[in-house]
C-alpha cells in the first residue's frame, strides 16, 4: 500500500486524485502544523526537507518531489493508461510539459503565497509576490497556448492533465484565469468532473 504524507489543498492533492484514479490502495496521512508552522518530528526523518507530498512506497521506500510521483505512478500503472509508454512520441511532450509545471508554475506559487521563504529581508516580499504573480500569469499563457483547442495536452487524459489541474486551482483568482482562458477551464472541468479526482478535490477543499 501507498502511503501519502499531505496537507489538504497541498502538492498532494494531485497524487492523491492519481492513486485514486489508478484505483491502488493508498492511504493519507493528513499533517498538522504546530504553532511554530513546524510539522512533526518523525515526518523529517521521512524527508529532512518536511515537505509534502511525500509518498512511502509499498516497499517503505520514501519519494519525493510530486512531478517524480505523478510519472512513477502513472508509469507503474500502465493499465490505467495515464501515461504514454516511454517509446512513444507523446512521450517528450508529457515530459515536457510535466516539468514545466513542476520548475515553473509551482515555483511561481511557493513565491506568490510564501514569499518569506525566499528572502532574509522582510521589506522584500511584496515584490516577490508581484514578481510571481506575474510569472506565473505569463506561465498559464505558455500552457494555454500549447494546448490550443484540444480538451487534453496530448488529446487524451494523462497524468500530465491531473497535475495540470491542481496548478490551475491554485490560480490567485481562479475565475479570472478560467475566463481569459477558455480552453483552461474546459481541460479543469473535464479533469474535475471526474468522479475519483471530485472527490479528492472536496476532500482537499479544492
Amino acid at each position: 500500500m501507498y502511503s501519502l504524507y499531505s496537507r489538504p489543498g497541498a502538492g498532494s492533492a494531485a497524487v492523491e486524485a492519481l492513486l485514486a484514479v489508478c484505483e491502488v490502495p493508498y492511504r493519507t496521512i493528513d499533517l498538522e502544523r504546530a504553532p511554530d508552522g513546524t510539522l512533526p518530528e518523525y515526518f523529517r526523518r521521512l524527508n529532512p526537507k518536511a515537505e509534502v507530498p511525500t509518498l512511502q512506497l509499498p516497499d517503505d521506500s520514501i519519494m519525493t518531489e510530486s512531478a517524480a510521483m505523478m510519472i512513477y505512478i502513472a508509469d507503474l500503472h500502465p493499465a490505467a493508461g495515464l501515461a504514454p509508454a516511454v517509446t512513444s512520441r507523446e512521450r517528450a511532450p508529457y515530459l515536457r510539459w510535466m516539468m514545466f509545471l513542476a520548475t515553473s508554475v509551482y515555483g511561481s506559487d511557493l513565491r506568490l503565497f510564501f514569499p518569506e521563504r525566499f528572502t532574509t529581508n522582510e521589506a522584500e516580499t511584496p515584490g516577490i509576490k508581484a514578481k510571481a504573480d506575474a510569472m506565473m500569469s505569463r506561465d498559464f499563457e505558455i500552457y494555454a497556448e500549447a494546448l490550443g483547442d484540444r480538451l487534453f495536452m496530448l488529446g487524451r487524459f494523462t497524468a500530465l492533465d491531473l497535475y495540470a489541474a491542481m496548478m490551475v486551482s491554485w490560480a490567485p483568482d481562479l475565475a479570472a484565469l478560467l475566463e481569459k482562458h477558455p480552453n483552461l477551464s474546459a481541460m479543469y472541468k473535464a479533469v474535475t468532473d471526474m468522479p475519483m479526482v471530485k472527490a479528492v478535490w472536496v476532500r482537499n477543499g479544492l
